[in-house]
């Protein structure tokens, strides 16, 4: 029990208010018509640049 109230609780906390923060800034720049940038399918750093 103390290890979730001193350790995980907090972090969840943090997880929370983030997830809260990102909802509110996406309808911010809604609002000043700016878009988003489309994610790209794969990234970049998953792509190998030579074989191993």
């Amino acid at each position: 029990m103390a290890f979730f109230i001193g350790i995980a609780c907090p972090w969840l906390l943090i997880a929370v208010l983030d997830r809260i923060a990102e909802g509110r800034r996406g309808d911010e720049l809604a609002a000043l018509g700016v878009t988003p940038q489309a994610a790209p399918e794969r990234s970049s750093y998953l792509v190998p640049d030579r074989p191993y």
